[in-house]
């Protein structure tokens, strides 16, 4: 018997080799969906089509060899992205609706990621925004079988790091951390830190959106949005003390909030919208044990 394909859209980013990983662990067949030439280094886990989601016939080229899908491709960035918002929303909302457009063709079950913070006034959180409500108008009046999976701060092992300790152009908070603890530079932290974040390991997310997918598979109805995140708070100086005490080094200083972040901001899963996946947040990857793994990781690279 044929094995139950799912098309992932950015499927060698951090978050889609997890997700590749988690599928593969489940019986399913991967097709990535990826503009990456890196793509071609990922066949070992995964067939891999080397396409953009803003092409309209890549996309339903692509949904046509496959059963289900998980939409992750996405340009990321918070200030990165406020002066020149086109590209981003190019790729986030016209890309996105390719790839409802097309699942929709052929009425194929699916799960779309969104944001935690999407109520902010940054470019990634409005697409990322816009696209959910899409999938709420999609399933709704088209009758597409569509969950949206809202992913809160995922870290983990393989998460790209930001110049000048890496390729990235766009800075994530722990391998930020993690890099400049490890090259005995100063921890930079925007703002006062008191910002609240939810943070949860990558593994964990991908569980969740694996879990999503046959949930959607099997007929299932989301009443609203399955908050990806582990519900504890967790402020951005207490991710910066954290990494301090478990590397014995780095110290912290602090710098202007940067545009398209809110002062004092809260981004807090709510867990209970888990509840009809069978997830129990509190079975999660602690934050300290994820640092760990994290830190060695980053550490074995130096």
């Amino acid at each position: 018997m044929a094995k139950h394909r799912v098309l992932v859209t950015g499927a060698t980013g951090f978050i889609g080799r997890y997700v590749t990983q988690e599928l593969n662990s489940r019986g399913l067949r991967v097709i990535g969906l990826d503009r990456h030439r890196s793509a071609e280094a990922f066949h070992q886990e995964a067939e891999v089509i080397l396409g953009d989601v803003r092409d309209p016939s890549a996309v339903t080229e692509a949904m046509g060899q496959v059963d289900s899908w998980v939409h992750l491709a996405g340009v990321l960035g918070t200030q990165e992205t406020i002066t020149n918002p086109v590209p981003a929303a190019e790729t986030n909302v016209i890309g996105g609706l390719n790839v409802l457009q097309a699942a929709a063709q052929y009425h194929l079950p699916g799960v779309n990621i969104s944001v935690g913070n999407w109520f902010e006034d940054n470019t990634y959180s409005l697409t990322k925004h816009c696209i959910e409500r899409f999938c709420s108008m999609y399933r709704q009046y088209r009758s597409l079988p569509v969950s949206v999976v809202r992913g809160f701060n995922a870290y983990g092992p393989g998460q790209s790091v930001a110049a000048p300790y890496g390729p990235s152009k766009v800075r994530k908070i722990v391998p930020s951390f993690v890099s400049r603890a490890l090259n005995g530079d100063v921890i930079e932290i925007y703002g006062d830190g008191k910002q609240v974040m939810d943070m949860i390991y990558v593994s964990d997310l991908a569980f969740v959106i694996a879990e999503a997918l046959e949930f959607t598979i099997g007929g299932g109805r989301p009443s609203g949005a399955f908050e990806a995140g582990t519900g504890r708070r967790t402020t951005v100086l207490d991710i910066a003390h954290k990494v301090t005490e478990l590397m014995g080094a780095g110290k912290v200083m602090h710098l202007p909030l940067r545009p398209g972040e809110s002062p004092g901001a809260t981004v807090l899963a709510d867990t209970s919208t888990l509840e009809p996946l069978g997830i129990d947040a509190r079975s999660f990857v602690p934050l300290e044990d994820g640092l760990r793994k994290t830190i060695d990781y980053y550490a074995a690279r130096a």
